[in-house]
């Protein structure tokens, strides 16, 4: 089993980011600032319609006009390269690959259909108005009812329906559970599509050196490996020849882990013309062509005894994929309907899902993959079944979680859980909001509300001027992605496993080189951190090579699914261990003692219970390099590489409270306070845990109250600008207190779970349900989201 150092530091310590320096100053290098000698620009032609089919597409003018180079249609495309594939697939799965450019039909406004070059971005938008595209326009289908009806419009007409995958998941003897119920309850929960909004649009830089035969491609992306694959497949080349580099990259939240058709026009085109081609998204291209997500509505019902006891719980989810699938296929859809059942025992679950196309831009993986919807549907049924049977929903939550001698164990869905203080966290979150005390001053408040209640001159009663509430969300979320088995038994086509390789120089210095690829997190922090310990040097020893295919080892998966610290954590600690036991070896020859009783520790090393008998790492180093007087049997050289698959997925768990207060004269919310107790296993560092708790907070605020894609009946996307899409900002986070448990993982080396969707998963339905409280005095029923103020005055039945 790989340790850490005998007296490591680093591990759980504050240590600050190294990354920060060169992006606060102002040294980033982003796609966008890459110019290359000869460099074209690429500019994509999209459809005006939702649903059509594609008739003529005549480039000839657009080519005749200034600064154009060449252009390409779908016919010519579709000649030139293969379609890109869907990854993961399920039994009876219609959708397998899509089209580079549209051919024959388009299926959502935003679906490429030509593609020009020129000399500059704005020559190249001049020439795009001189595109000529005949379209017979048919009917759009805009949502999942819609699709569902005998009499719907088909986007595939070979097809008897719009269902483009469906699958149960069954646990249980769910009908015994629902017969020997006191209560059921039902309800329909809508989770409105949105999006990621990374702070930087997508953009691909193509060049191809024909001397070579190398073409390569820098991208903002996540998964440089997984890209190059995609690339290399499509362009029919052969993945040795294709170099994928993952520039500095502002942001990805699962919208960057895959190739996308304008990464493979910009390579293709240059592969053509032998010039750079670059092609950076503007925001109204974003939002029209890179993945949504999120759109799902569940039809789902629980069974209780009197007690508050859960039996069982059935859903019907019904998912929005848009047009066609991504790389990810349904895999957020289904990893919904896996993780519905949370940290609750209950053993009996029926869940049947249903993934439903529609005109509109397909659907992938956005951060928490499915997770945030799952914990919105279970934890606003935890408080509906609260109010309905006069409990505390704190108290039927103590109830009902899942307790540390129940793990390891499985969920009520199947999955396995590995280790967890669910109560605890519990606990923790409540003390840190404060909740009783807070239950005590909404109880003051509304109390004065009511005796303050009086008609006014016209005979109107007066309202409050606010209403508080509190809102729980309990939550395990997988992570750790990468399981190889357990992704083939899923239906994904690709593996899991992770790659680190640890060179050590003469000086003692170490380089990791690794497959994951960070576009914010912290890595090169937390893996150094990883590292030193696990060597016994110093932090500032170890530096981080990450993003380049042609340097670093595979990764299938990059990162994607909270999987950094994990899995390719564990894969850096086991190829450490291995410098680490020639570093043993070594001293233990030099110190005229056992390889077993030699210890490390700032940067020397040492007989255990004798520390004054030591010698220098750099010292072991250089003799390892050098080879002059080596022991029988050690190899030269401090170099190795380790790979990972884990056995399963680790899982993180959480308890978000948040308080809230609703304006009843205009149905605004605001958060005052919002606490979150985190269990991410062993802690790598607790400032850049607290960042990302930050960040999805924010981004689970955002699609609580406020974000939406917005298509009309005809599937023309209103909301194509930030001026439409609202986001969060500063001013809107609360005052946010975090506390963090350890329950190490037994499922992986170094104890880690994973941490980067967790902040957004608990965020939708705390703060959902803690408007729902708010409003308790009217029997809201929070169902949809976002929620906005016209809805909630709705709820309210209050003027407007």
């Amino acid at each position: 089993m790989v340790t850490l150092a005998d007296s490591g530091k680093y591990v759980g310590a504050r240590v600050q980011r190294v990354e920060d320096p060169r992006l606060l100053a102002g040294r980033a290098r982003f796609v966008d600032d890459i110019a290359l000698p000869g460099m074209l620009h690429l500019l994509v032609v999209r459809s005006t319609h939702a649903h059509a089919r594609l008739g003529r597409v005549d480039l000839s003018r657009a080519l005749a006009a200034p600064g154009v180079v060449a252009g390409l249609t779908g016919a010519e495309v579709e000649r030139l390269v293969d379609p890109l594939l869907v990854n993961t697939r399920v039994a009876g799965q219609r959708l397998l690959e899509s089209h580079v450019l549209a051919v024959h039909k388009v299926l959502h406004v935003g679906e490429p259909v030509a593609a020009l070059v020129a000399e500059s971005r704005y020559l190249a938008e001049d020439a795009a108005e001189l595109v000529e595209v005949e379209y017979e326009p048919l009917p759009a289908v805009v949502g999942v009812e819609q699709a569902l009806a005998p009499d719907a419009p088909l986007l595939y007409e070979d097809w008897d329906d719009n269902v483009v995958a469906e699958l149960a998941i069954e646990n249980g003897d769910v009908e015994a559970a629902f017969a020997a119920a006191d209560h059921v309850f039902r309800e329909t929960f809508r989770i409105q599509r949105h999006t990621g909004v990374p702070l930087e649009t997508r953009g691909t830089v193509a060049a191809y050196e024909p001397l070579t035969g190398e073409l390569t491609v820098w991208t903002s992306t996540q998964s440089p490996h997984p890209v190059r694959d995609g690339l290399a497949r499509s362009l029919r080349l052969p993945a040795h020849r294709v170099r994928v580099v993952a520039a500095d990259t502002g942001g990805g939240f699962g919208l960057k882990d895959q190739a996308y058709a304008e990464d493979v026009l910009a390579a293709l085109l240059s592969l053509q013309l032998g010039r750079p081609v670059k092609w950076i998204e503007d925001r109204r291209e974003h939002f029209l062509a890179t993945a949504h997500a999120r759109e799902q509505v569940h039809h789902v019902e629980v069974a209780v005894r009197a007690d508050g006891t859960l039996l069982g719980v059935r859903d019907h989810l019904l998912a929005d994929v848009g047009a066609h699938l991504h790389k990810v296929g349904i895999g957020p859809t289904m990893f919904a309907g896996q993780m519905l059942p949370g940290p609750y025992r209950f053993s009996a679950y029926a869940c049947r899902v249903q993934a439903v196309v529609t005109n509109k831009t397909p659907c992938a993986a956005y951060r928490g993959f499915g997770q945030p919807e799952a914990a919105f549907v279970m934890e606003r049924l935890m408080d509906i079944v609260a109010r309905a049977l006069g409990r505390d929903p704190a108290d039927l939550r103590r109830q009902n979680l899942l307790r540390p001698d129940e793990l390891p164990g499985l969920s009520a869905s199947g999955r396995s859980y590995d280790s967890g203080d669910y109560p605890g966290a519990l606990e923790r979150a409540l003390a840190a909001i404060d909740y009783e005390g807070f239950r005590r001053q909404q109880a003051a408040e509304r109390a004065a509300a009511d005796a303050a209640r009086r008609p006014d001159g016209a005979g109107e009663m007066v309202a409050a001027r606010r209403c508080l509430g509190i809102g729980l969300a309990a939550y395990v979320q997988a992570s750790g992605l990468g399981p190889s088995k357990v992704l083939g038994r899923g239906g994904s086509r690709g593996a899991g496993f992770e790659s680190a390789r640890v060179v050590m120089d003469p000086q003692g210095r170490v380089t990791v080189y690794t497959g994951v690829s960070p576009h914010g997190q912290g890595l090169a922090t937390t893996l150094a951190q990883l590292c030193a310990d696990a060597l016994g040097v110093r932090f500032e020893d170890v530096a981080l090579v990450s993003g380049d295919t042609a340097v670093c080892p595979y990764s299938p998966l990059g990162t994607a699914g909270s999987r950094s610290a994990v899995v390719g954590g564990a894969s850096l600690l086991f190829a450490a261990e291995q410098i680490r036991d020639k570093l043993a070896r070594l001293a233990a020859y030099r110190l005229e003692a056992a390889p077993e009783d030699i210890a490390f520790a700032d940067r020397q090393a040492f007989v255990r219970g004798a520390p004054t008998r030591r010698v220098a790492v750099a010292d072991l180093a250089d003799a390892l390099h050098r080879a002059h007087d080596l022991p029988d049997g050690l190899a030269p050289g401090l170099e190795e590489h380790a790979v990972y698959d884990p056995p399963d997925f680790t899982m993180a768990n959480a308890v978000h409270a948040a308080v809230v207060e609703v304006a009843p004269a205009t149905g605004a919310v605001r958060l005052l306070r919002y606490a979150v107790a985190n269990d991410c296993g062993v802690v790598l560092n607790p400032t850049i845990v607290e960042g990302q708790i930050h960040g999805g907070v924010a981004q689970g605020l955002g699609g609580a109250l406020l974000e939406e894609l917005v298509y009309d009946a005809s599937g023309q996307l209103l909301t194509t600008s930030l001026l439409d899409y609202l986001l969060p900002t500063a001013a809107e986070m609360p005052p946010l207190a975090v506390e963090h448990l350890q329950s190490p993982s037994p499922f992986t080396p170094g104890g880690m779970k994973g941490m980067g969707e967790g902040g957004c998963i608990g965020a939708l339905p705390a703060i959902a349900n803690a408007v729902a409280d708010a409003l308790a005095p009217w029997d809201a029923r929070i169902t949809s989201l976002p929620l906005r103020p016209e809805a909630l005055l709705h709820l309210m039945d209050a003027p407007s």
